[in-house]
């Protein structure tokens, strides 16, 4: 189990093999992985403060009952203290390092720190090289600068382990972690999570998710089946869409070719309509001009009658313009007399409109009372409607009741009166049969009563 468990650690990616080249944090985390793992065994050697990883692992540990199973998820817990640690490095050197750490400490980040640079910029340039299409020696140092980087951090990883203080330290001084780390430390606990949900699971449990993947599986054949014969539907529908296709594609070119006919028509209409509108426009251009010469004749006659007209109108205008001067006299006469008029039927509108009013709201509350009425006139009907119904449904089950119980009482004298004709039929034949004693006939008798009693 132990071996089945615990995974190889990958290689970095050679130059040349087309891969991803890693983030420049990828070498801290890849010495974290490969290096502090296998280290995990012998941590009996360094004394370590417990903390809540390690009273959490002890519960988890508690719950399996194998020792080898405990063994691995020590390990894995182990590992994923460590990548903490190292996710804890500061990734650029100051002051504080100097005032906090010993010099044993700062020396070993500042070795990390330059074999990172070094390596990432080896990563770099080989990544351009690449992209450039140049294909050279390999770089021998992208294979010895990740053995040195996991060599610098399992020292001070181990360091920080031995010195609790130190950690304490660090912890307070890097507060924050990049992206790349929390992406790793949270991969990290999924896989602690998987290889304890392995570790812990049963035989039962195991047959049970076998079964459990059988029938799955068989719903998946089943699936699949459906979807073969719904493929096989879909090419047909799709068959019977391409000949109709084809068909309405028949008629289409057909009309087509009836429409052009058409416009080959409706063209040949066009110029000998054309043709005759041509003739007749010069024909009416013709019949224009008499008109128009026999017309300025007539409005030569017109303009002297309009003349004569003009000068007897000015005069007929004078005599009016007299006439309508006493007529507005009369009329200012009339519309004093009408406001005389229009003030005592305004008097008379008012009183009038009082009275409305008044009347109105009598009216507002004679409605008012109506519609209460009427509301509750809806509802006393709405339950007499309603005895109505109940009394013909009373009316109904008891005439189904009666009528019931006129078929069962019919249904039992008929049975009665069977009964009594089959008993009548089995006593004359007892009486014609002879050389029988009383014990024969007493049997018969009691044959015969068995059917009363059932």
């Amino acid at each position: 189990m132990t071996t089945a468990l615990r995974t190889p650690t990958n290689p970095l990616p050679p130059i040349g093999s087309g891969s991803h080249f890693p983030h420049p944090h990828t070498p801290r985390l890849a010495a974290a992985s490969s290096a502090l793992a296998p280290d995990a065994l012998d941590n009996s050697n360094h004394s370590t403060p417990p903390t809540n990883n390690s009273t959490r692992t002890t519960t988890l540990s508690s719950k399996l009952t194998n020792v080898e199973a405990q063994r691995i998820l020590s390990v894995v817990v182990e590992t994923q203290r460590k990548v903490q640690l190292v996710g804890l490095l500061p990734d650029a050197m100051d002051r504080r390092m100097g005032t906090v750490f010993v010099g044993e400490i700062v020396g070993g980040l500042t070795e990390l720190r330059q074999l990172e640079a070094a390596y990432t910029a080896k990563l770099v340039a080989a990544r351009a090289a690449i992209q450039n299409g140049a294909h050279g020696a390999k770089d021998p140092d992208l294979h010895t600068l990740p053995h040195a980087i996991r060599s610098v951090t399992r020292t001070l990883v181990r360091h920080f382990l031995q010195h609790p203080t130190a950690s304490s330290k660090l912890r307070y001084l890097k507060s924050t972690k990049t992206a790349g780390v929390s992406q790793f430390e949270s991969l990290l606990q999924e896989v602690r999570n998987l290889v304890y949900e392995r570790l812990a699971t049963t035989v039962e449990d195991e047959a049970e998710k076998r079964e459990r993947l059988s029938g799955i599986l068989g719903k998946e054949m089943r699936t699949s089946n459906e979807v073969k014969l719904l493929r096989e539907e879909l090419d047909k529908a799709k068959k019977e869409r391409t000949a109709e296709v084809n068909k309405r594609n028949e008629v289409i070119r057909r009309l087509k070719e009836e429409l052009r006919t058409i416009k080959k028509q409706a063209e040949d209409t066009t110029k000998r309509l054309e043709s005759r509108s041509k003739q007749k426009e010069d024909a009416d251009v013709q019949a224009f001009k008499d008109k128009q010469s026999h017309l300025q004749t007539e409005t030569a006659a017109l303009r002297q009658h309009l003349a004569t007209l003009t000068q007897q109108h000015n005069e007929e205008e004078a005599n009016l313009r007299k006439r309508k001067f006493k007529v507005e006299s009369e009329v200012e006469n009339w519309i004093h007399k009408y406001d005389q008029d229009m003030d005592e039927k305004q008097t008379e509108l008012e009183d009038i409109t009082a009275i409305y009013l008044e009347e109105k709201a009598q009216l507002d509350e004679l409605s008012a009372r109506h519609a209460d009425m009427k509301k509750e006139y809806e509802t006393i009907m709405e339950e007499r409607k309603v005895e109505d119904e109940k009394r013909k449904e009373r009316e109904a089950l008891l005439r189904r009741n009666v009528m019931a119980a006129t078929r069962i009482q019919a249904l039992f004298k008929g049975w009665k009166v069977r009964r009594e004709l089959a008993k009548q039929r089995s006593g004359s034949a007892k009486k014609g049969k002879g050389g029988k004693g009383k014990a024969g006939a007493k049997s018969a008798k009691g044959g015969a009563k068995s059917p009363k009693k059932k």
